[in-house]
């Protein structure tokens, strides 16, 4: 059965238009954008280390329970925020 984690990151792909390879970081990489996806607004830090590097879009994919939290975080980013069902709560800024 897969995970949570899993399912989040295959649908965030789809939308996308990308991939998901769970052994790799980002989660999903794609033409439109790259996502990591995490379970907690205090893995933000760890999301964006994960998504430095290159260039284009980048998406934190999160519950939206923790969303209140990961907005402050990213508020002044240009890193974007979505949910586990690929809705942008944030669009992304990064060119």
């Amino acid at each position: 059965m897969p995970s949570l984690h899993d399912r989040a990151a295959k649908l965030v792909a789809k939308k996308l238009h990308g991939t998901y390879i769970p052994t790799t970081s980002p989660d999903v990489k794609a033409k439109r954008g790259r996502a990591e996806v995490k379970s907690a607004a205090n893995e933000v830090p760890k999301a964006l280390r994960q998504l430095s590097g290159s260039s284009g879009p980048a998406f934190i994919v999160l519950p939206k329970s923790q969303h209140k939290q990961a907005l402050r975080r990213l508020s002044r980013l240009k890193t974007g925020l979505m949910d586990y069902n690929g809705n942008i709560a944030k669009p992304s800024t990064r060119k």
